[in-house]
């Protein structure tokens, strides 16, 4: 018996010493967990973080220690600075993440419309560069400045660049003039005339009357400003949205959101709920007053994409950068028209302010050029489409700032996910969230946030990013307002139909207005249209429909359009005979008219 006694009391024994050895572990590595997840994060090093809850009474984040007491948690205050930190790139990463979408879409269609916008420009070159050499029979020489300097000012002007278009227009007739003014004596052993001379006909040209190129250079110049503006405004319109998105992605966070968040992240490690998710209102709350500023953002917001979708409306009607720059070429092709078939009524002007022609001593050689293609291809470029496309995708981001708030509280590092909302960390403890959730309103805000404390003070950053969106929204208004959406018929009508065609030559006798509305009649003299012989090169470059994209099969040379029958190009020889006669003819009658007279 004495035995059985002495076995259960050593049984006891260790059993107390168990238990006793097993308590003094479990509270030694009670904090292992949350060390672990702090390393683990890359948060800080080990270290840092304590074995055991402890109390530390600077903690001013998740508790406040010189009050509570008795409080104990994993955390100390080192570790409480690290989750301050880290808490602000996990919110920038997330805000990225939800704007990321919105910024590729805007950034990457500013670039897609510059691309096309200068390859437009650049195709209009090209056909202008055609028409100088293949038809008038400028030399590279001559004509290079004067159209290289015209384009370049055209694509700087789209590259957003202080270009004014109607000096632009004006310094490049002022700069042909001289072309005209030699070519129409038509002398192929005729001098060059000189620096001179020609300066002096350049800086006489606008004060000539009557005008050698008419009223064409102004008209020129008013269409394809409004053109050219519009596109520059869409451009304008996307490189500031590209700026909205990015003001918002690197928002300086004030401390008062900066803890919020660190309650709403990292607070429940210092409990050791490592696996813990806010509770859903309590991020609303947070994000809420973090973004009540940014939120401000988004009635102005919604304006500015209003006024974006009038610009692209308008870019489908009377301000198409396509339909003016494929009519570019035949415009200059009519006003040089113009001065060689009135040359004798205005030559006399030229000599009274000029004297008459000073020629070089000798000739200069000419120098062997390539030939210059008419401009096939894709001349058409399928603006249309793509801009409707993107236009639904931009509408669709109406709302983003009132709505970013409450969407970052739908990424997985912020969300409640998947646990239920009476298993959520509430800022305190795991219990539901029975605080009022608050509009998102600034004003709401500021009087009753219950998680932190929002200034009435003022963003410099998002104030003066709402007054850029203003101010574009108003200008593009304005701009509408202003102009409208009616058509120009010059500018549609690139091929005329008969009853389009101006008859008789030069002005015809038509007041300003009616040759406005037909500034593509022709000037041949003979009811023809110049600019017919002209697209007969470059084989039709499209037709009245700007929702139809026409291009060149090079290969098979036929016109190809969607959903219709191939149609081959016609060279007609009989009709470019008859066109190249005319023109000789008529340059003949106007040289000697000039010499005689």
């Amino acid at each position: 018996m004495q035995r059985y006694s002495l076995l259960w009391g050593v049984l006891v024994t260790f059993l107390v010493g168990q238990n006793s050895a097993n308590s003094w572990t479990s509270n030694h590595n009670e904090c292992s967990n949350v060390q672990h997840h702090y390393v683990q994060l890359d948060i800080g090093h080990g270290s840092l973080t304590p074995a055991k809850k402890i109390h530390d009474a600077s903690m001013d984040v998740c508790y406040n220690g010189a009050q509570a007491k008795n409080k104990t948690s994993c955390c100390n205050r080192q570790m409480e600075k690290k989750y301050l930190q880290v808490v602000q790139k996990d919110f920038y990463d997330v805000i990225k993440m939800k704007s990321a979408y919105l910024k590729n879409l805007i950034s990457s269609n500013a670039s897609f419309y510059q691309e096309k916008f200068l390859q437009l420009i650049k195709l209009a070159e090209a056909s202008t560069d055609f028409l100088f050499s293949n038809i008038y029979k400028i030399p590279l020489k001559d004509r290079h400045g004067p159209i290289g300097d015209f384009f370049m000012d055209l694509q700087a002007y789209i590259k957003r660049r202080p270009v004014n278009i109607q000096d632009s227009v004006q310094r490049f007739f002022d700069a042909i003039f001289p072309l005209v003014f030699h070519s129409n004596l038509n002398d192929p052993n005729l001098k060059d005339y000189t620096d001179e001379y020609k300066e002096c006909l350049s800086q006489a040209r606008q004060a000539i009357y009557p005008a050698p190129f008419k009223n064409f250079p102004s008209k020129i110049s008013h269409h394809l400003s409004k053109a050219l503006s519009t596109a520059h405004k869409f451009m304008e319109a996307l490189n500031l949205g590209v700026e909205a998105v990015n003001t918002t992605e690197h928002l300086l966070l004030d401390t008062q959101c900066t803890r919020a968040l660190t309650r709403v992240k990292y607070c429940s490690h210092c409990d050791g709920y490592i696996a813990a998710r806010p509770c859903h209102n309590f991020c609303l709350n947070v994000m809420r007053g973090c973004l009540a500023y940014v939120a401000e953002l988004d009635e102005q917001w919604n304006k500015f994409i209003d006024s974006t979708e009038k610009l692209a409306t308008n870019m489908r009607g009377s301000h198409n950068l396509t339909q003016v720059m494929m009519a570019l070429d035949g415009n200059i092709s009519d006003a040089i028209m113009h001065a060689m078939q009135n040359g004798p009524r205005f030559y006399s002007k030229v000599i009274a302010k000029c004297n008459h022609p000073q020629f070089l001593k000798s000739k200069k050689p000419g120098q062997p050029e390539p030939p210059v293609k008419p401009t096939t291809g894709r001349w058409q470029v399928p603006l249309h489409v793509h801009l409707q496309s993107f236009m639904q995708q931009f509408l669709a981001s109406k709302g983003f700032y009132k709505s970013l708030a409450d969407s970052m509280c739908q990424h997985d590092m912020f969300s409640t996910g998947t646990s239920s909302r009476r298993k959520c960390w509430n800022g305190e403890e795991m219990k539901p969230y029975t605080k009022l959730v608050v509009a998102g309103e600034l004003a709401s805000q500021v009087k009753s946030n219950p998680e932190m404390r929002v200034s009435p003070g003022k963003n410099t950053a998002l104030i003066m990013l709402k007054d850029k969106l203003a101010h574009v929204t108003k200008s593009i208004d304005h701009k509408f307002s202003l102009t409208g959406m009616q058509s120009d018929t010059w500018v549609v009508h690139i091929h005329p139909s008969p009853g389009d065609v101006n008859q008789g030559s030069g002005d015809g006798g038509q007041g300003d207005d009616e040759d406005d509305n037909n500034i593509d009649g022709s000037g041949s003299g003979n009811g023809g249209n110049f600019q017919d012989d002209l697209h007969r090169y470059n084989g039709g470059k499209k037709d009245n429909n700007d929702n139809t994209d026409i291009f060149i099969d090079e290969q098979s040379n036929v016109v190809v359009t969607p959903n219709q029958p191939a149609v081959p190009i016609v060279q007609n020889a009989a009709a470019s005979s008859t066109v190249s006669f005319v023109f000789v003819v008529t340059t003949i009658l106007s040289s000697a008219l000039w010499v005689n007279g």
